[in-house]
């Protein structure tokens, strides 16, 4: 072999190293997070069975004791689901970290090498320079010629593999990096839904304290107070907050909210449940504006045919309304992703549009408006129809909440499973109250 092709050689195996190490992962960082899912997980049965004794007491006649009991097993599953979910966002900022120093390390490895490379490439190129006599003049005989003719094209072929190898794992790297921000945002907004279950947590503490202040501790006195009419609109009032932060009144909320789940065939309760969980997940929700917070944002991210999918989907909506789309306000962005959500159900325009159909059929709005409580209900209620709540078991709920913020009925991430959580837990208070 030549003293080129050996220099040639060497260059390439350097860059081959590169994709016979794996990337360095901390095992402190990998312990951690094996910690914390395990802790996880552990929690996560605990949840299991505090809802199993809520059920079981559930199922006995009404006594003090007994209430008592079932509203001090709410507060330990809530505390525990909290626990679970700032656990969770530890976890995934772990895990975060560990992909930015993974795609570091890649970089770094990149520009190592890289003058190695570009050396490689020149002699390359000085060597496909040479014509055919001066080769074969430059080898003692045909059968070194041919030896390192081949070798060669073995080295081209690798040099190619290793640059394209290396530019294939910091790819996927960064979409890792980004897959985990998009988990990580959707924890950063279940925080918001940690503050309801907090204020949950206060509100199931008062109705204790006020049964007992009320009875004193008699059993006689507590059958007297089951007694008396819980239709109270105030009570539903005060659990769904978000609803009235939003020009909602608590008696729109119910009216619409019992049309739209009788009209396809789900709990009312259910639906206020969503409505009050999900929308309270964006706090900047209806403030945003469709060219900064949704087009513009999605080029930011590279998504130049989500932005112009989405844009062309907000125009259509808007125009068969008739409405100006620089002073409509959709949801703003947030923290990861992007905003453009309409309206109390926050349906992003392509969605909106795969509704627009049906909801038309059940309201008489055509077209039908993602800013009219109504219609927007009804979507909601769609929704959840499709993904199985028209069964109204505990079992067919979770699955539809499930699919309501992930899309996959059977999603078992702990994001999912307390987001089914709290709206069932929510759809309970509302449903006392109906």
């Amino acid at each position: 072999m030549s003293k080129k092709n050996a220099i040639l050689t060497a260059s390439i195996l350097a860059g081959l190293v590169i994709l016979a190490n794996p990337l360095f992962t901390s095992a402190s960082v990998q312990e951690d997070i094996e910690i914390k899912n395990k802790q996880i997980e552990e929690l996560r049965k605990q949840i299991e069975e505090f809802q199993q004794q809520i059920d079981e007491k559930s199922k006995n006649a009404q006594s003090l004791s007994n209430e008592i009991s079932i509203i001090n097993s709410k507060i330990s599953q809530i505390q525990t689901e909290i626990k679970s979910l700032a656990l969770s966002i530890e976890k995934t900022s772990s895990e975060i970290d560990q992909t930015l120093e993974q795609i570091k390390e890649a970089e770094d490895k990149i520009a190592k090498h890289r003058s190695a490379l570009s050396a490689s490439l020149r002699l390359l190129d000085q060597t496909e320079q040479e014509n055919l006599i001066e080769m074969i003049l430059k080898n003692e005989n045909f059968s070194s010629f041919f030896n390192n003719l081949n070798n060669l094209q073995v080295t081209q072929e690798n040099l190619r593999m290793t640059i394209e190898n290396i530019r294939t794992l910091k790819k996927e790297l960064e979409e890792k990096e980004e897959s985990l921000s998009e988990r990580k945002g959707e924890l950063e907004n279940l925080r918001q839904i940690q503050q309801i279950e907090k204020r949950s947590v206060e509100q199931v503490r008062s109705e204790k304290n006020n049964i007992l202040k009320v009875t004193k501790g008699e059993e006689a006195r507590f059958q007297s107070l089951v007694k008396k009419s819980q239709a109270d609109i105030e009570k539903i009032r005060a659990q769904v907050f978000y609803l009235q932060q939003n020009g909602v009144s608590a008696e729109e909320a119910v009216k619409y909210a019992q049309l739209a789940a009788i009209g396809v065939g789900i709990r009312p309760a259910f639906l206020l449940g969503i409505l009050e969980i999900e929308s309270g997940l964006g706090k900047n929700v209806g403030t945003g504006n469709w060219l900064k917070d949704m087009y513009q944002c999605y080029l930011k991210l590279k998504k130049p045919e989500r932005a112009e999918q989405e844009k062309n989907a907000f125009f259509a909506i808007v125009t068969k309304l008739g409405l100006n789309p620089d002073t409509v306000k959709v949801s703003r962005e947030p923290n990861y992703g992007c905003g453009g959500a309409l309206g109390p159900a926050q349906f992003i325009p392509t969605t909106w549009l795969g509704y627009e159909a049906d909801v038309a059929r059940l309201t008489g709005h055509n077209p039908p408006n993602p800013w009219n409580v109504e219609d927007a209900f009804t979507a909601s209620a769609i929704k959840l129809g499709r993904a199985g709540a028209t069964a109204k078991t505990r079992t067919s709920e979770i699955a539809a909440a499930k699919a309501y913020i992930s899309g996959k009925p059977g999603c078992s991430t702990s994001t999912c499973n307390y987001y089914a959580n709290s709206v069932l837990r929510k759809a309970a208070e509302i449903e006392k109250n109906l």
